[in-house]
């Protein structure tokens, strides 16, 4: 590569949150370091923000993807300030951490304590006697990979894995905890078993470490992970509204780049017919889509991010007067086992959590399907979506009425599946682009499906992209968020 060019040439492929804030970071460092440069970021849509958008109607905020991210994440917090939006943010509701998992015909408050984990309904006397177990389980001594359930049976048994972790996975996911890779999708609990010795174990050091140290941060625990879910005025996707504001001036919108290849030193990026030159590419489009484009540039890799399954997501937001709800909703919403054989992954209580997202005597309601284990949900009509709705709802939450209003959401391959060898195919990507400097992949296909995860994984490469070149980014707050 050529590093005494008289400008530097920065391609990224893809206007979601990952890529617009990859965008965002790297031209901050390129306007630090005074080097003259050309940043464009090329978005096949008309519109960035990818799956974080929000639609505002009827006095309704409308999420089509995520409903906020944990205070957790320091570089989250860092990208909000440094867009000016830190006024502007809203933390969730308290009652958002009653959380419920609908399970034998009753809506199950999820524990967040010893003595309430003793006394819930969720398991049955001999399941919670085995999870007491996982204490003396001993623990295993190698990173081999292992799917969610055989983690779930083989720590605290079956009963746990098909009841409280079956659903969170299908929260986070949509995912089948038979098929998804356990360090992949969720590294902590890995690292605590390898590090501590098991969960239980952990979780008593880090309360010791904490005492010990005078800390009083937030851990994650059964009924949720560690921070405060927080959003914007306006709803989330304010935060990609505000960052393709802000980067407008390098946004190439309708643009769908069909190829990438290299040549001369150089990488082409193909586009409309057009061939453009670029010393580096940050490649933050789905996987699926990323291997069709750098089919030129290696046909293993090609293959490697075709590997990378996705699963198929529906999206229903409903609304209600309140009147028409017999019991007052107080929480962030229940999940459902897939056993219970309902269709529906879980309903998000929106209007709870975050009031200001519909009008004073309303209930705005989230309900999400698809998944893992049901790839033909889009198949539906939007009227048997509503159907599905109601049926849901009148099961778990005990009334039938048909909603005021509804707003349907699809995402075809909406999900990125980490399933076994996804750590391993990871590497490979990351090993191919350690031999071939200027080129990352970033996104929710990789590293992490959750918001945090995609910034701090667009935060991170900005001083790898940017190092070929001389350039030394600042360090960056390296705590790993819940």
């Amino acid at each position: 590569m050529n590093q005494n060019r008289n400008k530097i040439r920065v391609a990224i492929i893809g206007g979601g949150v990952a890529g617009l804030s990859a965008a965002f970071r790297i031209r901050e460092e390129l306007r630090t370091s005074g080097i003259d440069h050309e940043l464009v970021l090329f978005e096949q849509e008309k519109k960035c923000g990818g799956a974080t958008q929000t639609i505002t109607e009827k006095g309704y905020a409308l999420e089509h993807g995520p409903n906020g991210w944990l205070s957790s994440e320091p570089l989250t917090g860092r990208l909000i300030d440094e867009l000016g939006l830190t006024s502007e943010l809203i933390p969730a509701n308290e009652s958002a951490g009653n959380r419920y998992i609908f399970t034998r015909n009753k809506l199950q408050p999820i524990p967040t304590t010893p003595p309430r984990f003793l006394m819930s309904g969720l398991l049955r006397p001999w399941e919670k006697l085995r999870v007491a177990k996982e204490y003396f389980t001993p623990p295993r001594k190698d990173d081999h990979d292992e799917t969610i359930f055989d983690f779930g049976c083989r720590r605290l048994g079956k009963g746990f894995a098909e009841t409280m972790l079956d659903p969170m996975v299908s929260g986070i996911f949509a995912g089948d905890i038979h098929q998804l890779s356990l360090p992949a999708t969720f590294p902590k609990m890995r690292s605590m078993e390898l590090e501590y010795g098991g969960l239980f174990k952990a979780m008593f050091a880090k309360k010791r470490e904490k005492k010990k140290n005078k800390t009083n941060s937030q851990e994650a625990g059964p009924s949720g992970p560690a921070g405060v879910l927080t959003t914007l005025q306006g709803g989330t996707g304010r935060l990609s509204e505000t960052l393709a504001t802000t980067m407008s001036d390098v946004i190439q919108k309708g643009k769908e780049v069909s190829s990438l290849s290299r040549e001369n030193d150089q990488f082409v990026v193909m586009c409309d017919g057009n061939k453009q030159s670029f010393d580096a590419v940050v490649m933050a489009v789905p996987a699926h889509r990323a291997s069709g484009i750098i089919e030129p540039l290696n046909m293993q890799i090609s293959q490697t991010l075709r590997e990378i399954s996705f699963a198929n997501v529906a999206v229903v937001c409903h609304a209600y007067d309140s009147q028409t709800i017999p019991q007052k909703l107080n929480g962030f919403g229940h999940l459902i086992p897939r056993r219970d054989g309902i269709r529906a992954l879980g309903c998000l209580w929106t209007s709870c959590i975050f009031p200001n997202q519909a009008p004073n005597g309303k209930v705005l309601l989230r309900t999400i399907f698809g998944g893992a284990h049901d790839p033909g949900i889009l198949d539906l009509s939007d009227s048997e979506l509503i159907d599905l709705v109601t049926e849901s709802t009148a099961t778990t939450i005990g009334f039938n009425a048909k909603p005021l209003e509804s707003w349907i959401f699809r995402h075809p391959r909406g999900i990125a599946q980490y399933t076994l060898g996804h750590r391993e195919r990871v590497k490979k990507v990351e090993q191919f682009c350690e031999e071939l400097p200027g080129l990352a992949f970033v996104g929710a296909s990789y590293r992490g499906v959750a918001l945090n995860r995609c910034i701090r994984d667009a935060y991170t490469i900005a001083p790898r992209i940017l190092q070929p070149f001389g350039i030394h980014a600042a360090p960056l707050d390296e705590s790993v968020s819940a």
